[in-house]
């Protein structure tokens, strides 16, 4: 009897978890296909549902938009391993997972956290000199301002604030560093780990929003960072500061960044990434001039697409033979369990 593999379906995703349920079942695995619920609904299986699905799945390939409750891994015979095709694992409690011997893998490819970097950097830029405003200008035919009316800097010499030290901060920096900046602030739980060199300081979160020109939110949501960046954080940034997050929906309290950007409290802002997706027509953001919307897609390159159906289907390889997937999202997961061991059938 062959090997079972689930793989579910996506609004965004759907085209590549396509791709991967094909090239699976040309290796001569059986492929389960679930469906998926309508935009901008989270798909989440009936329990009715689940021996339809994973009665025999030994490895499901999903995205983070497809809840797989603690519940449900519990209940799953089989389920050895979790692939995400996106490097959000946000759907699933990794803890829980790796408490029940379920390896999970994302991902996390070069071209996922490079594409998010240049996404970063160009939006950092973008505030920095004013694109939004000169284009607006140009839009109501505006006589060109000033010199002294300009309030647009160079990034070079800025002082550049990143809450957070994942992969996709540390690429960013790569990046700055060639944009001259003056120094880069970051604020992590765990600065003991990192030994960071010129133009890198690690901080506490007020000091970097005190001093920080740009201010960029690289932190996944948790219950701890959810509102991390609330009224009290948004009034202790520098005046005329910019504020970029590209990183999760919930860091911010969007309502209050749209009053002090508004007043002119704050320079201006990108946001790709809101607490409500799709972001309602009456989002406070909305009809802003100082602003820059995109709608969780900056950093989504075709190179960030193509590289996602290989890793998912290296990622089912290496669970199904024992092995670590390349970009294991739960490492401390228990390696003595039956679950992970490959079964011959």
């Amino acid at each position: 009897m062959s090997v079972e593999i689930f793989v579910g379906d996506d609004h965004v995703l759907g085209d590549v978890l396509g791709r991967v349920a094909a090239q699976l079942q040309k290796e001569g695995l059986r492929v389960v296909r679930g469906p998926a619920a309508p935009a901008p609904l989270r798909t989440e299986y009936r329990q009715a549902e689940w021996p339809r699905y994973f009665g025999r799945a030994e490895v499901a390939v999903i995205s983070s938009r497809t809840v797989i409750t603690p519940e449900l891994m519990s209940w799953a015979p089989r389920l050895r391993g979790l692939v995400f095709a996106s490097s959000s694992t946000a759907s699933c409690n990794l803890r829980e997972a790796s408490d029940r011997g379920i390896v999970v893998a994302h991902g996390a490819t070069p071209q996922n956290m490079e594409g998010m970097a240049e996404a970063t950097v160009m939006l950092l830029a973008a505030l920095m000199l004013d694109l939004p405003l000169k284009q607006l200008q140009l839009a109501r035919r505006e006589p060109r301002p000033a010199p002294q009316m300009l309030t647009a800097r160079m990034l070079a010499g800025a002082t550049v604030g990143l809450v957070g030290y994942g992969r996709i901060a540390r690429e960013v920096i790569a990046r700055l560093e060639g944009w001259r900046v003056g120094r880069i602030l970051v604020a992590t739980r765990h600065p003991e780990r990192y030994r960071p060199a010129p133009p890198v300081e690690f901080t506490e979160l007020p000091t970097l929003l005190a001093q920080s020109d740009a201010v960029s939110l690289h932190l996944p949501l948790t219950p701890g960072t959810r509102g991390v960046i609330g009224q009290a954080e948004l009034d202790r940034m520098k005046p005329g500061a910019i504020l970029v997050n590209t990183a999760r929906g919930g860091l911010v309290d969007e309502a209050a960044l749209a009053e002090r950007l508004a007043s002119g409290r704050l320079r201006a802002a990108a946001i790709d990434t809101f607490d409500t997706e799709p972001v309602p027509m009456e989002h406070p953001l909305r009809g802003l001039d100082n602003v820059i919307l995109t709608e969780h897609i900056v950093g989504h390159t075709r190179d960030l697409f193509d590289s996602l159906v290989p890793t998912a289907v290296e990622h089912v390889r290496a669970i199904l033979a024992g092995q670590r997937p390349r970009y294991l999202a739960n490492p401390g997961v228990r390696n003595d369990d039956a679950r992970h061991a490959p079964q011959v059938r």
